[in-house]
């Protein structure tokens, strides 16, 4: 071919070369369109949709009944630490568009949040919320969410083409609503689009620049696969003129080795604290990969998922037998303990826990 049209190119002179260039432009300006606005994920007859990026179950699921008692449940015992080398497959960019500016976490409370159960209640909420903002300040007593950010460290940013890097793995603002489960939700069985029906319920016009996660609580079944598939996932959805970017995380305590990997946690609440492992996860992910189509790996896996499931090295043990290795600040001016799924680093595409160091 190129032979061929240097052939044509000596008879035609200046013109050809006009119109290759033309080309060019115009090959370039469609695979930006369609890098910066891909197709929505189509739901079936089903209510679900294979275009979202799911969280794997924990390996905890594959030692015991899956829908056991947690009176069978093992005891907290150390996490696995995880490799400390680069990835086979390292993560590239692919085009798409990272989310530079986060404006604020919406979060949709569904189901009954207000149980008996130890789990499901007004406490449980508090973790979650304070995990959030803790994750948003960036003077970090550890300092976890600059391993996206390249907040005081080497690790690299999350860019895109042009200008654009990723500057927050949260977001301090916080908007929250509550729903109780409704028949245009599915009730107690959600699917997939029941869950983009619950965000489009309560964003408005929709908002770019935000995250909308939909936390269920343990009575609420997502029947593409929670427990039984994934623990969460995210994707994206258009809301009049707005791309906007959501995710589901549920309540794991029907199956908590499902979605964690302990049964005593740092706050006293082991499925919450599962949940918010999930919910990290799931924000970076998807302020790196919001369209799904910026930053994954010849694999498909996005950052978190090639950390997914290890804790790194500096795992501590707390007073009540429960493992954690970050610490977040809490906006009462206090700070809580966690157990959080390690990140990557977009320089090296190593798995780090802390960008202070940075340690792995």
């Amino acid at each position: 071919m190129f032979n061929k049209l240097t052939r044509h190119r000596s008879l035609t002179g200046a013109t050809l070369a006009l119109l290759i260039s033309f080309w060019g432009m115009c090959s370039t300006a469609q695979a930006e369109h369609s890098a910066h606005n891909p197709p929505d994920p189509v739901h079936g007859t089903d209510g679900n949709t294979q275009q979202k990026i799911n969280h794997k179950l924990s390996p905890e699921i594959y030692l015991q009944n899956p829908f056991s008692s947690h009176s069978a449940a093992q005891l907290a015992k150390a996490p696995a630490a995880g490799s400390i080398t680069a990835a086979s497959s390292p993560i590239t960019y692919h085009g798409g568009p990272v989310m530079g500016n986060l404006s604020k976490v919406v979060l949709i409370w569904y189901g009954n949040w207000n149980q008996t159960n130890g789990t499901d209640n007004p406490a449980g909420q508090q973790i979650i919320r304070d995990a959030i903002w803790g994750m948003a300040q960036q003077n970090l007593i550890n300092n976890y969410s600059g391993i996206t950010t390249g907040f005081s460290s080497n690790l690299g940013l999350y860019t895109q083409t042009g200008v654009t890097f990723v500057t927050q793995a949260s977001s301090p603002v916080i908007t929250e609503f509550t729903q109780a489960p409704a028949t245009a939700y599915g009730n107690k069985s959600m699917s997939d689009a029941n869950v983009f029906a619950l965000v489009k319920a309560y964003a408005g016009a929709g908002d770019p620049n935000a995250i909308y996660l939909v936390l269920s609580s343990s009575d609420i079944a997502e029947r593409s696969g929670f427990l039984t598939k994934y623990c969460g996932w995210h994707s994206y959805g258009t809301i009049g003129a707005n791309k906007v970017k959501y995710g589901f995380i549920g309540n794991p305590n029907k199956s908590l080795s499902a979605c964690a990997v302990q049964t005593i946690s740092p706050n006293g609440n082991a499925a919450v604290d599962g949940m918010v492992s999930i919910i990290a996860h799931e924000l970076v992910e998807t302020v790196t990969d919001p369209l799904l189509n910026a930053w994954y790996n010849a694999a498909g896996s996005e950052n978190s998922d090639m950390c997914s499931w290890t804790f790194g090295s500096q795992v501590q043990r707390a007073t009540n037998g429960a493992y954690w290795n970050v610490t977040l600040p809490t906006p009462s001016g206090g700070s809580r303990n966690y157990l959080l799924q390690r990140q990557l680093s977009a320089k090296d595409s190593k798995c780090y826990i802390n960008a202070t160091g940075p340690v792995q």
